[in-house]
């Protein structure tokens, strides 16, 4: 849906929030305390219910990435769909500048949206390439400043392996879904637990270039090797899914929000997942995100515990 559907259609607190018992209960609403049944609509506030099991009230927005939020729901729907139907994604100044209010919550409201794109229990199977790219900007100049430059590609302009840049390891099966993961070192032990975690190994290939940490891998599931010192590609034997992938987080990062943090990376890495493996998709992709973000609570939690700390942001683009 575009953003005047979402508008016209979930314009009042009320008709939002039915939307969400819909998704997440649908005809049985269930307690998010006990997970029991037995609970009934209060009715003096006639958006929150009471459990007869544990005694307390509760409302739809419980446990979900809309948890004691001020800002009311059809802003929150107005936000997520510029934040679906903008490709390469959208700053949290453009967010405000759209929807108005101040820039923090702007910026929070759309860290919750990205927590809400996170697709759990990844398992690729089939065709599947792996690859790592390296996230920093350019190697500043130094000066009076020096001090301050954290330590990300503040030292070096090298590319590639051996950077001090973050190293980012993906993995995407053949037409299908791609995953990522921040990892400091890219050992084989490091890449072997990724490969377990998202990927099935039964029925499956393998291919990378020759970086000798994937060559342990082949120890648990079938392998190919493309040489890039001879080619990009040879038949089927190449990795350009996953670089293509790269390129279009990289070009996203510099074009819309042109700097981030290390912190917030892979929230950022789970945006551009979801669009990405959303690029074919011809549902209601509006819904179908409500319904995942509604699961991701534990997630939420996660990242409510890091907001405390301030942290510089640094240039990942490049």
């Amino acid at each position: 849906m575009n953003i005047l559907e979402v508008q016209k259609k979930y314009n009042t607190q009320l008709k939002c929030l039915k939307l969400l018992e819909k998704l997440r209960w649908g005809k049985i609403v269930k307690c998010p305390y006990c997970s029991s049944k037995k609970t009934s609509r209060q009715k003096t506030e006639k958006t929150r219910h009471s459990c007869k099991n544990c005694k307390r009230s509760f409302s739809v927005l419980v446990d979900t990435i809309f948890e004691d939020t001020r800002l009311p729901l059809p802003k929150w729907f107005a936000i997520i769909t510029l934040m679906l139907n903008s490709k390469s994604g959208i700053s949290a100044k453009e967010i405000q500048r759209n929807i108005g209010g101040s820039y923090k919550t702007s910026y929070y409201a759309a860290m919750r949206v990205r927590i809400g794109m996170l697709i759990q229990n990844t398992k690729l199977n089939g065709m599947i390439e792996m690859d790592e790219s390296y996230f920093g900007g350019k190697a500043r100049k130094t000066g009076k400043h020096t001090d301050n430059i954290p330590d990300l590609a503040s030292i070096t302009n090298k590319r590639g392996r051996g950077t001090n840049k973050v190293s980012v390891a993906g993995m995407v099966q053949r037409k299908g879904m791609v995953k990522t993961k921040l990892i400091e070192k890219l050992t084989k032990r490091n890449l072997l637990f990724m490969l377990k975690t998202y990927a099935k190994k039964d029925n499956s290939i393998l291919i990378t270039d020759g970086f000798r940490s994937y060559k342990e891998l082949e120890k648990y599931i079938d392998r190919l090797e493309i040489n890039h010192s001879k080619s990009f590609s040879k038949g089927i034997v190449h990795v350009n899914t996953i670089e293509g992938f790269w390129s279009y987080v990289k070009n996203g990062i510099r074009g819309s929000f042109k700097a981030i943090s290390k912190k917030y990376l892979p929230l950022y890495l789970i945006e551009y997942e979801w669009k990405f493996n959303h690029r074919n998709y011809r549902g209601d992709e509006f819904d179908k995100f409500l319904k995942n973000a509604l699961k991701q609570d534990k997630e939420l939690e996660y990242w409510k515990a890091k907001d405390s700390k301030q942290v510089k942001e640094v240039a990942y683009g490049t």
